[in-house]
């Protein structure tokens, strides 16, 4: 006999072989044993967790003569074929590639039909959410008026997409993630009885790697099974799924918490030349620091813990680190570039940290003393009106996040309209030539870019995202590699200066006004008006000057 897949070889066959959806299970057996059966069920759930498997026990549990307290006896013939696939009275049916009107017209021309063999004619829809709408306004009509003799089931794992008129005539049941320790137990007995050896650590990583589903798990169990001939360790499980052991990501987060940026940075690219996948990794490391806050608490920790001496509130400030990041990883090209920022912001959160720790342990009595003394004086004083110029300068000079005001002024001081124009014709061939060359880190970075001003030097490029426009400025390869490619186009050797969307419209605006104010004092007949200098060096578009 030809070797079969371990989720097949092990598939359950009755409701007591279910692992993890006992809420599911228990209802349908009851139904079965009270004879209170519906026309349609709704079975909603992730990946792998046993909708297709549960239908099938059910149809053989209805449709079984020997059956006993809602169990099939998977003895009988009816059993069997249901089983192997082989009943003509229990249709199975794919949506993704049968969506069409004519396969639900088809059924509802033959579901009318009584079973040939069995008690009840089964469908069991895979997938449904893939039917078109035509489709579902043709399974309506089944749904609304059924044959006594036929019963429904319909699996997803997106009931978002299904329509509520469907939804509203079955009874729904709601599939959960499986447990961690019920994958373990399921992965332990079919290790046994395939006469296997393994490491329990091998089995708890594969459980935690399947995130919740059984068929993953078992996948990942074969699949190491191949590789370790027949003897499971942890370290093969690694190398199979692209994870990190423990021990390592250990050693990494050490150089992250003795803030060794350096050393953390080549560590991190030496996983990504064994072939490790970023989004694996931010995960490894969510679930690690959760481990170290749990084995903390539980007094499990040692010395050799990373964090072991890190406050929990900082621990928790590190996984909202992460988490952003995954949710950004998720819609971004280039996901190295993420977790290489993450580093940096980890690093970040233990400085602040720190800086708050040692603000804490400072007398500041004597300093609080002084400021009221001077409130008290500036109370008694007369006001007067502060200088708008000197205001202005003191917010300029105010720290700014993600980009320098100083290298914007240096910019928009010697713009002008011309190249800003000739700048954006030229900028998607800038894109298509940067495609051409091959650099896909920097065309994830500037896909999102905008010139808004430039020189014969210099070009201002807007970043919808902050995140890219601080990278710009602050990697000087990247900054090169672009500035490289842009006198190819443009005919102009330029330095590049990146500004955030979120940003662009104050500072163009302080700008502005500032001018204004120089002008002023100025009292020359061929003075320029602030919106003159505006339309130099943005066009011609609207410009708004406040007073």
């Amino acid at each position: 006999m030809e070797y079969q897949a371990l989720y097949r070889a092990f598939r359950p066959q009755t409701f007591q072989d279910v692992v993890g959806q006992k809420h599911v299970t228990k209802t349908l057996r009851n139904a079965i044993i009270r004879d209170k059966e519906s026309h349609a069920y709704l079975f909603n759930g992730p990946r792998g967790t046993g909708k297709t498997s549960i239908a099938k026990i059910f149809a053989k549990a209805l449709n079984c003569r020997f059956g006993s307290e809602g169990e099939p006896c998977n003895e009988c013939d009816i059993c069997m074929s249901i089983t192997d696939g082989s009943a003509n009275d229990v249709i199975e049916i794919d949506a993704a590639s049968n969506n069409g009107v004519d396969e639900i017209r088809n059924i509802r021309e033959k579901v009318k039909y009584a079973p040939s063999e069995a008690r009840y004619k089964v469908y069991i829809i895979d997938e449904v959410h893939m039917l078109t709408t035509g489709a579902f306004n043709a399974l309506l009509k089944t749904l609304e008026e059924p044959p006594g003799h036929a019963i429904f089931i319909l699996a997803t794992t997106e009931p978002h997409k299904i329509p509520a008129t469907i939804i509203s005539r079955c009874q729904r049941f709601d599939f959960k993630a499986i447990e961690i320790n019920e994958i373990i137990g399921r992965l332990k007995y079919v290790a046994d009885s395939e006469s296997l050896e393994y490491e329990d650590d091998a089995i708890e990583y594969i459980a935690r790697t399947s995130e919740g589903g059984m068929r993953d798990a078992l996948s990942i169990m074969d699949q190491v099974i191949a590789y370790s001939n027949d003897y499971i360790t942890v370290d093969d499980a690694v190398m199979i799924t692209g994870g990190i052991k423990s021990e390592e990501l250990n050693d990494w987060l050490r150089l992250i918490e003795q803030k060794d940026s350096r050393e953390a940075f080549i560590t991190y690219h030496r996983f990504i030349d064994e072939g490790k996948d970023p989004t694996r990794l931010i995960h490894e490391l969510v679930y690690y620091i959760r481990d170290i806050i749990l084995m903390k608490h539980s007094g499990e920790a040692d010395e050799d813990v990373a964090f072991y001496h890190t406050e929990d509130k900082v621990l928790y400030e590190m996984i909202d680190v992460l988490n952003d990041a995954m949710v950004m990883m998720r819609f971004s090209v280039n996901t190295s570039v993420h977790l290489e920022v993450v580093i940096v912001k980890l690093v970040q959160v233990l400085n602040r940290n720190d800086q708050a720790a040692g603000t804490q342990n400072v007398d500041l009595s004597h300093i609080e003393q002084k400021l009221k003394e001077l409130e008290r004086r500036l109370a008694n004083q007369p006001q007067t009106n502060a200088a708008p110029v000197q205001e202005k300068k003191q917010m300029r000079n105010a720290p700014s996040k993600g980009f320098s005001l100083r290298q914007i002024e240096k910019v928009l001081d010697h713009a002008n309209k011309e190249d800003l124009v000739k700048l954006k014709d030229d900028w998607p061939k800038v894109y298509q030539h940067v495609e051409e060359k091959g650099y896909h880190s920097l065309r994830s970075l500037i896909k999102d870019s905008e010139p808004v001003a430039a020189s014969d030097t210099h070009v201002l490029l807007k970043f919808q995202n902050d995140l890219h426009s601080d990278l710009i400025n602050k990697d000087e390869k990247k900054r090169e590699e672009l500035e490289t490619l842009i006198p190819s186009i443009i005919e102009k050797e330029v330095k590049v200066v990146g500004v955030p969307d979120s940003s662009w419209l104050q500072v163009r605006h302080d700008y502005i006004q500032e001018k204004k104010a120089n002008k002023e004092k100025k009292e020359s007949s061929n003075e320029k008006k602030p919106s003159d200098v505006a339309k130099e060096i943005f066009g011609n578009d609207i410009v708004e000057t406040r007073s």
